[in-house]
């Protein structure tokens, strides 16, 4: 590889997963460590199969899986790429790596690339960001027995993907979901009282733990709400401190009012969000809702186009804004123009003005908009063409069949469906 390069792996039971994972990163790095921690299946088996050197570890937290992998490390690598056992890694994603790990300057101890996380249908239903690689520095260690991160000190995020296919049903979530929640209530104790800042950290994942399992018992939203309204009890609107966990705390708070259709709340707290200067495209979704919901077609056609513009921007690189690293939202937006659910008339104006933004600009989101105002099939054509996506596939063979048209006059799409990883 020219700069040296180790691989970390962990993985308990991942006879489906690991293939398709050692797969993608074979001949690509200098070493291949796999932390087993307690498979029954042939985990192992294939591992070794591949090259890797194995290593069986008593599972006590990711965090300290990740530190044994790091401790297993011999060769002699100026990097370590840390990967999860559904994950993989395309060629020109591999290509993108190596000529930033020649670039990057000696400051940088650490990258933060991003994830497409995908549905069983094989569409990015979310774009996240994490701290997956870092220098092999003894000094660095991992920490967290839930979503765990390293101790660096300079990172920069870089427009490199992994594909991640682990989320794929609701069942393997709500699954991960109740595991994790005991784990975050123990944690919340241990910082209660203690340190308000580690304690609020904890209290957004226990928001979005909560969000998760609301999908299959509703009461949860109450549970996070009381976390979000507590979270905001500590940070205030303290960007500069509380950075992304704000943001996206903002993002799931706006979710539930929505949802629990307590409206003016909403409109409080997104006038809240809206006093730091930022623009995400999960929150300019909810916006839209909340608008329609209202009947407000002018602000909720206003809202739809900022997404759509910023969701194209976002996809070419999900670090050019700040904050914009984790995105949601999409899949509901691509649901919602495959039911040609707009939810009202748009004005011909707005129609013209998306037309032009269209010609000039492009962009994936931008089209589908244009097409989910229009219904014109030579829109869809070109969207599909440039962009090639089982959404666009969904789309063209429902106007080569014959399928319901889109009818923007009575159409709504619920709060229920509008962001998080919303399934079909």
């Amino acid at each position: 590889m020219g700069v040296g390069v180790a691989a970390c792996v962990i993985a308990k039971n991942e006879e489906k997963n690991l293939p398709r994972l050692l797969e993608s990163i074979r001949g690509k790095f200098d070493q291949i460590v796999v932390v087993d921690t307690g498979s029954t299946d042939r985990t192992v088996e294939i591992a070794r199969s591949y090259g890797c050197k194995v290593v069986k570890h008593r599972w006590q937290g990711f965090a300290d899986a990740r530190n044994r992998a790091i401790s297993e490390v011999d060769a002699p690598v100026d990097w370590i790429w840390h990967f999860d056992a559904d994950f993989e890694l395309e060629e020109e994603e591999y290509r993108k790596a190596l000529r930033a790990f020649k670039e990057i300057p000696p400051e940088v101890d650490s990258i933060s690339i991003g994830v497409r996380n995908f549905d069983q249908f094989g569409r990015i239903k979310a774009i996240s960001s994490h701290i997956f690689i870092h220098r092999n520095d003894p000094s660095i260690r991992w920490e967290g027995a839930v979503h765990e991160s390293p101790t660096v000190k300079c990172t920069v995020g870089l427009p490199i993907f992994v594909n991640h296919y682990g989320y794929a049903d609701l069942e393997t979530l709500l699954k991960k979901g109740k595991r994790n929640l005991e784990l975050l209530k123990q944690e919340l104790e241990r910082y209660k009282g203690k340190d308000p800042f580690e304690y609020s950290l904890k209290l957004f994942f226990l928001i979005q733990t909560y969000t998760l399992l609301a999908r299959e018992e509703p009461a949860f939203r109450k549970e996070a709400l009381k976390a979000c309204r507590e979270f905001f009890s500590i940070s205030g609107n303290n960007l500069k401190d509380y950075g992304f966990f704000l943001v996206y705390t903002y993002n799931y708070y706006l979710f539930l009012l929505l949802q629990e259709e307590l409206y003016r709340e909403f409109e409080e707290v997104l006038n809240n969000f809206k006093e730091l200067k930022v623009e995400h495209p999960d929150i300019l979704l909810l916006e839209f809702s909340y608008w329609r919901q209202l009947g407000n077609r002018k602000e909720a056609q206003e809202a739809i186009l900022k997404f759509a513009l910023l969701a194209d921007e976002v996809e070419k690189n999900p670090f050019a804004y700040p904050y914009t690293a984790v995105s949601e939202s999409t899949l509901a937006f691509e649901n919602m123009v495959i039911r040609g659910e707009l939810g009202f008339e748009p004005d011909e104006e707005f129609i013209e003005r998306v037309r032009k933004l269209w010609r000039k600009k492009k962009g994936k989101f931008l089209g589908l908009l244009l097409y989910l105002l229009t219904n014109d099939e030579k829109v869809l054509k070109k969207v599909a063409l440039r962009y090639p996506s089982v959404t666009s596939l969904i789309l063209t063979l429902k106007s080569k069949l014959g399928g319901l048209p889109n009818d923007n006059s009575n159409q709504k799409t619920t709060t229920k469906e509008v962001g998080h990883g919303t399934e079909d």
